[in-house]
């Protein structure tokens, strides 16, 4: 049921890209024959990639949702959790975030990366701009 309900809920939610981990890589031409079934202008693209661990942080979505259901955090925007929002709450800047991300490049199987080399992408833009 999820394999049918999730490019409809994107479809409606406006999303353009479904971000999904590489175990999904199979899913994506029911996704994409769903979203042709119903004639969706713009339809959201399905992508895979290879999950990255942050040593120390849990980025299960799972983990998080019960986090945020159970009112153990005050958010998706929570300054504790490993969303964009909440790094940005923290003080990452955008730059940070992406070249972060640029240095990690696309990857295709699961890895896990020292949360430090996050932070050191934070103060090399920092020292920039200060």
């Amino acid at each position: 049921m999820y394999d049918f309900a999730h490019p409809i809920q994107d479809a409606l939610e406006g999303v353009t890209h479904s971000l999904c981990s590489i175990e999904f890589k199979d899913h994506r031409p029911l996704y994409e024959w769903v979203l042709n079934q119903l004639d969706i202008k713009e339809p959201p693209k399905q992508r895979e990639f290879g999950r990255v661990n942050l040593t120390g942080v849990v980025t299960s979505k799972r983990y998080l949702r019960e986090l945020v259901a159970n009112h153990l955090v005050d958010g998706w925007d929570d300054p504790r959790l490993p969303t964009l929002r909440g790094l940005r709450r923290r003080g990452y800047t955008p730059a940070s975030i992406r070249s972060f991300v640029h240095e990690m490049g696309f990857i295709k199987h699961q890895s896990t990366v020292e949360f430090a080399m996050l932070d050191r992408f934070l103060r090399n833009d920092l020292k920039t701009k200060g």
